[in-house]
């Protein structure tokens, strides 16, 4: 009986946001570092903050277990499965959202910048977008393939440079500081981050 209200329920997702976007029985050892796991009942692949909220809202209106994870380095399934949704975080986009530096005669000399990344930039994509911008690269203790949602309850480096966090929790979106961060309540959206520039 259990099983047949979940399906049902999976159903009302997928009608709300696509058949072709909410998939049923993925098996996530495809999604996973060590290519193992289980099948789960359902499973979306938000490409953005809003995708990632808009399913996590339904998700909890349905009452339908989830989780939601980067790319898999850290994941570990049970071969018997997840009876609910998984949800595959993508949402990539990053920016500099301010800098402070000095203007000399010789121009402005930037010192530092706050960089805004979404949660499932990679720790690669992240060293990649701040070496173009001229700022010292992220050496932190996860893997280059970690995404920053992940890394983020984890890597001390990453959590010393965080200067907030922006997270869902249960239907609302907050802007808090990394020590209130909690793995068992928040899903993180995005990050922001004091960077130096390259010296």
């Amino acid at each position: 009986m259990q099983l047949k209200i979940m399906d049902e329920k999976i159903k009302l997702l997928r009608a709300s946001f696509g058949e072709e976007r909410v998939k049923i029985n993925e098996d996530l050892s495809n999604h996973t570092y060590f290519g193992q796991g289980g099948i789960a009942f359902g499973f979306y692949i938000a490409t953005s903050t809003r995708e990632l909220t808009n399913i996590l809202d339904l998700a909890i209106q349905l009452k339908i277990p989830f989780f939601v994870f980067g790319s898999g380095t850290k994941l570990v399934v049970s071969s018997r499965g997840f009876k609910g949704l998984a949800i595959k975080n993508r949402s990539a986009y990053i920016k500099v959202a301010a800098v402070k530096g000095k203007v000399t005669t010789s121009g402005i000399g930037v010192e530092e910048a706050l960089v805004e990344a979404n949660s499932g930039v990679s720790i690669k994509k992240l060293n990649d977008f701040l070496k173009m911008q001229g700022l010292t690269a992220f050496i932190g203790e996860s893997s280059i393939q970690a995404t920053i949602g992940g890394a983020i309850f984890v890597d001390s480096s990453l959590r010393d440079i965080t200067q907030k966090v922006k997270v869902w929790d249960d239907t609302q979106l907050l802007d808090i500081d990394i020590s209130k961060l909690k793995i068992s309540t928040h899903v993180v959206l995005s990050v922001t981050l004091k960077i130096k520039a390259k010296s």
